[in-house]
Formats: structure tokens, C-alpha cells, sequence
């Protein structure tokens, strides 16, 4: 009688890894894209999403400490346009270390802009202990996106801004 109690729940606890998230990107010029990503090992995970006219861009995510995250968003993007504040907790365990915390944790938030007209919103903001990630997309038609996404412990929200090598930029939001 007891294992037919403790079978259902493992077997539904070795799929919590494998969940997909959604996500939508958001050009400049009104383009809206949609994708979806799942956690992989090692503070990895996959993300996809379908670009302009049905290509698939697929590709790996991995976390990065804040610190090198900020410098390349910026590289990227150009100086100032990524605000970070409170301390780097990047660096201290698994980002989702935090859900089980205490409400005095120490926080550190982000804010950048956002592109997505829909939202009604000119910038995005995501507070928590952070998680920060860098991510290469690469089409089946030849197209290339450099993704970087920061993400909240606390919610599971964040943003995220990416690049087309043809230098088209999108905002993230998932």
C-alpha cells in the first residue's frame, strides 16, 4: 500500500526538471517572436524559438556571474544599458537556492528596457537573488542570435535582450 503512494509521487518529480517555460521576444519594429525553454543539467538549459517566417533558432543557455553578464550586455548593447543593484549573489549556489530562504535574504534587482508595446512598458525590472545566463541561437536557415536573460529566484520571471548578427535586437521577457 505505501508504494503505491510513493510511485506516482516520484515518477511526477522526475519530470519537474523537464518543464517548458514560454517566452516572447520583441523587436523594435513591432515584431513579436515566441519560444520556450526548459533547465538542463549543470545550471544549463535549452531554450527555442521560432523567428521571422517559421525558421527554428535553437540553442543552450549557461549561467554566467553577474559581473562578466553586465560586461558583455553592455559590449553588446552599449554602456548604461543595463541598471544592476545590490550585491552580486550569483556566485553563491544555484540561483533557485533562494525560494526556500527567508524573507530577509539579501536582494539585488535589474532593470533594462523592453521593447514589447503590449506590455505597456518602457523597461523591465526583476528584484530577487538573481541568475543570470548567456545563451547562442542558431537557426536551421542560417540565422544566429546572441541572447543574454536574468532571471528572479523568487518569481521565475525575468527579461532578457538578444541580437541578430544582422544586428537586429529583441527585447525578452519570460
Amino acid at each position: 500500500m505505501k508504494s503505491a503512494f510513493w510511485l506516482p509521487l516520484a515518477l511526477s518529480l522526475l519530470g519537474l526538471p523537464a518543464c517548458i517555460h514560454g517566452l516572447n521576444m520583441y523587436s523594435k519594429d513591432g515584431e513579436k517572436l515566441k519560444g520556450r525553454y526548459r533547465f538542463a543539467r549543470g545550471d544549463t538549459g535549452l531554450i527555442q524559438v521560432t523567428g521571422s517566417g517559421g525558421e527554428i533558432l535553437n540553442g543552450k543557455f549557461v549561467r554566467v556571474g553577474r559581473t562578466t553578464f553586465v560586461e558583455s550586455f553592455e559590449k553588446t548593447f552599449g554602456r548604461g544599458s543595463i541598471v544592476t543593484y545590490g550585491p552580486d549573489l550569483s556566485a553563491y549556489g544555484h540561483g533557485f537556492g533562494a525560494i526556500v530562504a527567508s524573507s530577509s535574504t539579501i536582494t539585488d534587482s535589474a532593470r533594462a528596457e523592453s521593447f514589447g508595446a503590449a506590455s505597456g512598458r518602457s523597461a523591465v525590472k526583476v528584484t530577487g537573488p538573481l541568475f543570470y545566463w548567456t545563451a547562442s541561437l542558431r537557426g536551421d536557415r542560417g540565422t544566429a542570435m546572441e541572447c543574454f536573460l536574468i532571471g528572479s529566484s523568487h518569481t521565475g520571471s525575468g527579461f532578457g535582450r538578444c541580437k541578430s548578427h544582422g544586428g537586429k535586437e529583441y527585447s525578452v521577457e519570460f
